[in-house]
């Protein structure tokens, strides 16, 4: 499936479960959400859950409750720079597109499962 099919939010929480090596069921485990509402979420089946259902992902999967918000259409993206997607000051000088954006956290991604971190 690609990135367009998926959505933003899809994608998003797919790349962050895959960076911490979760499984669906851990992360059912962890969010108290079902597994098959998460894999909805990340197939792009659902586009906007409840405020209430990002703020359980957000907390497992350690990610900014802001971000989650922002991608699922609840909230306008923040006019700062670093404020999209939890952006880290590494990158705050740097202009990124959104797909520049999109490839490092996949790289991101790929590290962190290649070297055992979450």
């Amino acid at each position: 499936m690609s990135p367009n099919e998926r959505g933003k939010l899809g994608q998003y929480l797919w790349d962050i479960r895959a960076a911490k090596k979760m499984s669906q069921r851990a992360a059912e485990a962890a969010t108290g959400v079902s597994n098959a509402y998460l894999s909805q979420l990340e197939t792009g089946k659902i586009k906007n859950p409840s405020p209430q259902v990002l703020l359980k992902i957000s907390e497992a999967y350690g990610v900014p409750y802001e971000t989650l918000m922002e991608l699922s259409g609840h909230m306008k993206p923040s006019s700062g720079d670093n404020a999209r997607r939890g952006r880290l000051p590494t990158f705050a000088t740097e202009e990124l597109t959104d797909a520049e954006e999109d490839e490092l956290l996949k790289y991101l991604a790929y590290l962190r499962t290649r070297n055992g971190t979450k």
